[in-house]
């Protein structure tokens, strides 16, 4: 049986049982009653999975746990509710993606996720926003898959994931044997089939126990180098693309190195250069 005594929570906020339409903070209701209700509700969900899932990790032995924020306002969880115990890692000015993340956590999980862009029937599919495809070495792949190979690299597999059963799917086809939390099944981008609130959170709490127990039993996630990363948009990308990609088409750019970790954080971050944690 594996253990764990550190471990990373990856939050996204699609992927919530619950939640079946887009954060209405860009909407022009948005900073209005209606869109401060919306988010509200969408925020309650959220922070309620994410405690569910401390719950069992605290349970099954865990020691430390960081929370990653990681929905694109950066402040999503609501932190006055979070149990003791865990520490949050949010805020929009970030200089890397997952932030806090070492060497020193032995598992990445993840809470709150959706299926990655094209995804037919999935609820709140998209890949960093909408519009865009990502591929990594010839094969389509999303945001789960994206913070799973920035763990793998410095040696933190992912063994859990909690949202959509398409999002499950998704993340078992890339780590076989991973657990995961299907809280929601979708039917189209803003249509679902949920389980209460409750049940999902009782889901997430049982079934993270069960990742806990196969850490050592699961690889974290690598691709062999060199890395290739080609990000296709509906529009055509601007005439002014970041230094350093390469122009395949007038929707297409491609990024190629040895780390996954570096070809990430050049096109998001402008930080090719950015050294691996330690």
């Amino acid at each position: 049986m594996g253990s764990a005594k550190s471990v990373y929570i990856f939050t996204d906020l699609e992927g919530t049982a619950g939640i079946d339409d887009w954060d209405p903070r860009h909407r022009d209701y948005g900073v209005q009653a209606q869109g401060v209700s919306e988010r509200s509700e969408m925020q309650r969900l959220l922070t309620g999975e994410v405690n569910a899932a401390a719950q069992g990790l605290f349970a099954a032995g865990v020691e430390e746990i960081l929370v990653n924020d990681g929905h694109g306002a950066g402040r999503t969880i609501l932190v006055e509710e979070l149990i003791p115990g865990v520490k949050i890692a949010r805020g929009t000015d970030r200089p890397s993606w997952l932030l806090g993340i070492s060497p020193r956590f032995d598992a990445l999980v993840q809470v709150g996720m959706h299926a990655m862009a094209g995804t037919p029937s999935a609820c709140l599919a998209h890949t960093q926003s909408l519009g865009y495809t990502y591929r990594i070495n010839g094969r389509e792949f999303g945001e789960m898959e994206q913070a799973a190979l920035l763990a793998g690299e410095i040696g933190i597999p992912w063994v859990f994931t909690s949202g959509d059963s398409h999002a499950c799917r998704e993340a078992e086809q890339w780590v076989p044997g991973m657990v995961t939390a299907p809280v929601k099944t979708g039917l189209s981008a803003t249509c679902a089939i949920h389980l209460a609130p409750a049940d999902a959170r009782n889901l997430i709490r049982d079934r993270i126990q069960e990742a806990v127990a196969k850490v050592g039993e699961i690889a974290p996630l690598t691709l062999p180098s060199p890395l290739v990363m080609e990000i296709v948009r509906e529009e055509p990308w601007p005439a002014q693309i970041r230094a350093g990609a390469e122009r395949v088409d007038a929707f297409t750019i491609r990024y190629t190195g040895a780390r996954f970790w570096s070809i990430f954080h050049h096109h998001f971050y402008g930080k090719p250069d950015l050294p691996l944690p330690e």
